[in-house]
């Protein structure tokens, strides 16, 4: 890991189990993937599990459907007085 992380020794017990120290924020019950690389480096990447059923909303499509719908279309506006603030107001009441 080197420069950008921590690099820390930990033993493996007879079966051939390991614990993860505190500092790597990994709580019991977080799901972790392992990944074994082609010169025998082990890489644990903490993960959030999807049920299936929502899998649908994570393509890259809806997801950016939904960023996209998140968006204010109304042009930016800067008031100084209490009076455009109220002005402001009123033109975009009931917009919503």
């Amino acid at each position: 890991m080197g420069k950008e992380g921590k690099v820390m020794l930990l033993h493996v017990d007879s079966r051939k189990r390991i614990t993860i120290p505190k500092e790597a924020n990994i709580n019991p019950g977080d799901a972790v993937e392992l990944e074994v690389l082609p010169d025998g480096r082990l890489v644990l990447v903490p993960v959030a599990t999807i049920p299936k059923h929502q899998l649908w909303a994570w393509t890259p499509e809806n997801r950016k459907a939904v960023t996209d719908s998140l968006k204010d279309p109304r042009p930016s506006i800067t008031v100084g007085t209490m009076d455009e603030a109220e002005e402001v107001a009123k033109r975009w009441a009931g917009e919503d």
